[in-house]
């Protein structure tokens, strides 16, 4: 869960995944806009890094000393524990939608401010992810709205060189002269 982007490469095919499957919104607390904001259906609660509880100049309503370990099955410190906070959304109509939630702080060495939605808040806005259609549906005081998402292309990866093709290229060989090699 969470992890920085330094460690989407050294993770495993499972944080691949679990990384392509996230689904990003454009969401904000207070003023901040956060454009590291995701839904991470795998892990059961939400997180704020330490860049946006620096931005915000929040301090932790309470300190917490628990483990959190997502679908990434990286494991993170939790920091401290915020209660209430206000994340906003606009709906497809650009209607803006406020839901409360409670957040855990990690610090993930990301310098960009950061906002996981897990499962409780989902739970807490009735959401339905539907990744095909790239929205977010959530049910608010009996109104239901319908959220934009979209999804981030993991890092590539160098594929591996093929030794004589990698020669050739780099030497300018004509086809012919590399075939006759």
């Amino acid at each position: 869960m969470c992890l920085s982007r330094k460690d989407w490469g050294n993770e495993s095919k499972k944080s691949d995944e679990w990384f392509s499957s996230l689904q990003y919104l454009h969401c904000n607390i207070n003023d901040l806009s956060i454009s590291e904001s995701f839904l991470d259906p795998g892990s059961e609660f939400g997180s704020l890094n330490d860049s946006t509880i620096n931005a915000l100049g929040w301090e932790a309503d309470n300190l917490s000393n628990f483990n959190i370990k997502g679908s990434s099955k990286h494991i993170t410190e939790s920091l401290g524990w915020f209660t209430d906070v206000p994340v906003s959304i606009k709906d497809k109509n650009g209607k803006t939608v406020t839901a409360t939630g409670n957040f855990t702080r990690i610090d993930n060495g990301e310098p960009k401010p950061m906002l996981c939605l897990g499962m409780t808040w989902i739970r807490k806005v009735q959401g339905i992810l539907d990744p095909n259609k790239n929205q977010f549906q959530i049910k608010l005081h009996g109104k239901s709205y319908i959220i934009p998402t979209f999804s981030k292309a993991p890092i590539a990866k160098d594929p591996p060189k093929d030794i004589e093709t990698s020669e050739a290229l780099d030497s300018n060989l004509s086809s012919e002269e590399f075939k006759k090699k």
